[in-house]
This record gives C-alpha cells, sequence and structure tokens, in this order.
C-alpha cells in the first residue's frame, strides 16, 4: 500500500463529542462528516490532547473566551502547542504533507477561525481565534513556520478556512 504522505492535526474533540463542554456536543461521538472528508481525500489525521481537560473538569458548562483568557489556561495550551510543532517537525522531516491543522468552529480554546466571546452578557460567535490557536500562532511565527489553520464547522459539515 502506497501512503498518502498527507497528515492533518486534528483537535481533539472532532475525534471525541464526550470531550466538549455539556450541552454543547453535536454528535454522540466522533464528526463522522470530518473523518469522511479526511479518507476521501488521503489524510491521516494526528489527534491533539484536548487543552480544556488539562484544567478543567470533563463535566463542565459550555463558556467563552474571556473564560479561558487567563495564565493556567495559556500554559496549558502551549503545552500542546509544542507537541503541534514538534510533531509537525518530525513529519516534514520524514517527507510528509502536513496539509494543516483543524479546529472546530466556536470554541473559545480550539475555535481556528471563529471563537464565542461575551456581548452585552450574551455569548456571540465572531470572526477570531480561540486562545489555543492564539498560541499556536505565536509560536509558529517564533519558529518561522507555516501551517493552514481551519475550522471544522459541524453545523454545515464543511471546513472553514482562516484566508
Amino acid at each position: 500500500m502506497r501512503r498518502s504522505k498527507k497528515i492533518i492535526l486534528s483537535c481533539h474533540c472532532l475525534l471525541n463529542q464526550n470531550a466538549r463542554a455539556q450541552t454543547v456536543a453535536k454528535r454522540p461521538g466522533v464528526v463522522p462528516e470530518f473523518v469522511a472528508w479526511c479518507v476521501r481525500r488521503g489524510y491521516g489525521i494526528v489527534p491533539l490532547g484536548c487543552p480544556q481537560l488539562l484544567f478543567e473538569p470533563l463535566k463542565r458548562k459550555p463558556a467563552t473566551k474571556e473564560t479561558y483568557s487567563n495564565e493556567q489556561a495559556r500554559a496549558a495550551c502551549r503545552k500542546i502547542v509544542h507537541e503541534v510543532l514538534h510533531q509537525t517537525r518530525l513529519y516534514r522531516k520524514a517527507g510528509y504533507e502536513v496539509v494543516g491543522i483543524m479546529g472546530v468552529e466556536g470554541s473559545p480554546t480550539c475555535g481556528a477561525v471563529r471563537t464565542h466571546v461575551l456581548k452585552n452578557g450574551t455569548s456571540v460567535s465572531v470572526r477570531e481565534r480561540g486562545i489555543f490557536f492564539e498560541e499556536l500562532d505565536k509560536a509558529l511565527k517564533r519558529a518561522s513556520m507555516k501551517l493552514p489553520i481551519m475550522d471544522w464547522d459541524i453545523q454545515v459539515k464543511k471546513p472553514i478556512f482562516s484566508n
């Protein structure tokens, strides 16, 4: 079997909706449309750890970006960012194409293109990165690395590209 040598890094909750905050999961387990999209393109999926599970209990209420914009949460995100850079380097060194990293639309941590913020006491979706992707942007710039970044929109079952 010939390998595609194409890899996509995936936020944890696209492969395990059980990790999402209460009432936020949109599928019982894996997001099958995301996996099918990857399969059609011949992508290998590299799952990333969930930053929120590093500092919050599994049973938690939905929150906005402001809730997680603190040093504890950002430190957890940087831990996973370090893994992203390391794995990207390993795959590239071995001749693989890292086609990108997939966030999840609306997540206050793992929203790559859109996240939820608090405006006038209400959670609203805005076009900005969650805290994990803010930390990833900083690290990619420091390392002079480029990595395509996108969100999976579970509602419309397709990616949202950042550019």
